[in-house]
């Protein structure tokens, strides 16, 4: 019907005009009320589980899906919503699927809770980048990157990213010295060395130093960071962890692994890979970039490896060096590190480097046999023995295995609770032998201590966050007695993704650019 028909018909056919928004406000309404009942239906199911971990679960999935602030814990274990998922009996798992399945639907707070009952219910990927470094994919693949500046390690888009910084410590080789990592709009760094205000405070959290003292921390999206040992645990809301194991000695680096449930895999980009199952296409990159995929390319921990020629593995070295690198090099815009002020990426940036590059072919057999025995005494396995053989001869590092911490769920108890309780970063929850809900948790830092209004003395460093809300003397899991008195929490001022803070009078020193 063309233009001038089409009036004519509108014009002797009013009632369309009439009934096209009628029909469509009908369709909003139905669907609207059969996304409100399946939304009463779920917290209904949860609820009946426990009335009070139940409701805070519905509540935070609502926060996740509009990436909001989760409401503040209403019971005593300090539990990601995750976590707290998967210590929900399994028939309340079914049934919460059932409704899920019964009236599939695009509203976002049922997505959030299909996907948190799916990722307790499926297994782990799980990659890694240690020692000089050696990274390991998803998909098992694993390669040496000896290069410098600062690298997506993994990302998806909208969910998470981490971001490693690798500085040079001779002409041959770079480690791991700081950390960023992005969870649903939470920003943490760990710096081995360079922190950005010339403190000594290594952990930073949305552009402040935070200092951990006992006890889990919640960031503000449904995360948590704890210490176990010397390995700092990052867990997301949704399933993601992140191991943060921190070396010392002469050289102090990190190595980092990062867990992601394997139904949660689409769209993974970065060093790790794509996680699609498939080891030989971890090199192919977008069109865009104008680089090949590395066709042929053996892994270190592929049987194939050890017969490998030495100028077939510097070929492969130096392909990843000119041109795999390149496509994932952090840019000054996506940069998640907080920098000294007029330092970016660029400074951390070393296209040069390496200088020379060692192979694991130049290694003499009775070297090789003599690290592995070593690597493997200290529990390392097969698929990254060749790389701790390599970090064995060459940098004399100490073996490097994965870090195998336990769950945070391990060996709770939930009892049941008649009154919510009162769990924050600031306010320790503590059981009521009245059984009366407890109050509810001060509105301000001046509340839970008066002293707070005191004028702070000037000082040269941005006062770190001290997390120590325990009201009584207690030791941390590495086992250090802590101190017997609340410390007041300074407020996190959240940095906007994409964007670069400046400290608060940072010390006017640039960092060198490595170890020689």
């Amino acid at each position: 019907m063309d233009s001038y028909h089409q009036r004519c018909w509108l014009q002797i056919n009013p009632t369309v005009i009439v009934i096209k928004p009628l029909f469509f406000g009908l369709f909003c309404v139905l669907f609207g009320n059969i996304f409100f009942a399946q939304s009463l239906d779920l917290e209904r199911t949860l609820v009946q589980w426990d009335s009070i971990r139940g409701a805070w679960l519905m509540e935070s999935a609502r926060a996740i899906s509009h990436n909001q602030v989760l409401p503040d814990r209403t019971f005593a274990e300090d539990f990601t919503p995750y976590e707290l998922m998967s210590m929900v009996p399994m028939e309340t798992r079914n049934a919460l699927q059932e409704i899920l399945f019964e009236s599939p639907s695009s509203d976002l707070v049922s997505n959030t809770l299909m996907s948190l009952v799916e990722a307790t219910l499926c297994s782990s990927l799980q990659g890694r980048s240690f020692g000089d470094p050696h990274t390991v994919t998803y998909d098992r693949s694993s390669y040496s990157f000896q290069t410098v500046g600062e690298f997506v390690l993994t990302k998806s888009l909208g969910r998470f990213e981490v971001q490693t910084r690798q500085k040079p410590q001779r002409d041959d080789f770079s480690l791991n010295t700081a950390v960023a990592v992005q969870l649903y709009g939470d920003r943490l760094c760990y710096y081995v060395e360079d922190v950005p205000d010339g403190s000594n405070q290594p952990l930073w959290l949305n552009g402040q130093p935070l200092q951990l003292q006992g006890r889990t921390y919640y960031l503000p999206h449904g995360g948590t960071v704890r210490v176990v040992g010397r390995n700092y645990i990052v867990a997301g809301p949704m399933g993601e962890r992140v191991f943060l194991d921190v070396r010392g000695g002469r050289m102090g680096f990190i190595n980092v692994t990062f867990e992601i449930p394997r139904c949660h895999n689409s769209v993974l980009t970065g060093l790790l890979g794509n996680g699609n199952g498939v080891s030989f296409d971890e090199f192919e990159t977008s069109r865009q970039s104008n680089f090949n995929s590395m066709a042929g390319f053996i892994g270190m921990n592929a049987p194939e490896f050890a017969a490998i020629t030495e100028d077939i593995e510097q070929r492969y070295q130096n392909q990843l060096i000119k041109g795999f690198a390149e496509v994932h090099r952090v840019k000054t815009d996506s940069s998640l590190f907080d920098y000294l002020p007029g330092l970016t990426t660029d400074f951390y940036t070393d296209r040069s480097f390496p200088r020379v590059i060692r192979t694991f072919s130049a290694i003499p057999n009775n070297s090789r046999e003599a690290a592995r025995n070593r690597c493997r005494e200290q529990g390392v396995t097969e698929a990254e023995m060749n790389g701790c053989i390599f970090d064995s001869f060459y940098l004399d590092l100490s073996p490097n295995p994965i870090p195998n911490p336990p769950p945070a769920t391990e060996g709770v108890i939930m009892e049941r609770m008649r009154h919510p309780l009162v769990n924050t970063n600031s306010v320790m929850p503590t059981k009521n032998p009245d059984g009366n809900a407890q109050p509810k948790p001060p509105s301000s830092p001046a509340e839970i201590n008066p002293a707070s209004n005191a004028p702070e003395k000037e000082t040269a460093h941005p006062k770190p966050i001290i997390h120590a809300p325990d009201l009584k003397p207690s030791q941390n899991e590495g086992g250090v007695q802590q101190p017997a008195k609340p410390v007041t929490p300074k407020p996190v001022n959240t940095k906007p993704l994409n964007q670069t803070p400046a400290p608060m009078n940072p010390v006017p020193l640039k960092p060198g650019k490595g170890k020689n």
